[in-house]
């Protein structure tokens, strides 16, 4: 899997070596890496927010370059 040009600056700018990926069925990327909590992902729908699990299943949101303008209706 291919990670994303915005996933790939994050790491080298954090000095973080990637060492496995996959692709679920709910279509998240999860990234095994070589930092002390060593998981992150992202959505394939939402690939500007990386998330990284600080431990006990509590992911930290990371966002890369510019949110998308979000629009609801109420």
């Amino acid at each position: 899997m291919e990670l994303t040009e915005e996933v790939r600056i994050y790491f080298f700018n954090h000095n973080v070596g990637v060492l496995d990926t996959r692709i679920t069925r709910s279509r998240f990327v999860y990234i095994e890496t070589d930092d002390l909590h060593s998981m992150y992902r992202y959505s394939l729908e939402s690939p500007e927010m990386l998330q990284h699990d600080v431990g006990h299943n509590e992911w930290r949101d990371i966002w890369l370059g510019v949110r998308r303008e979000q629009t609801a209706l109420f």
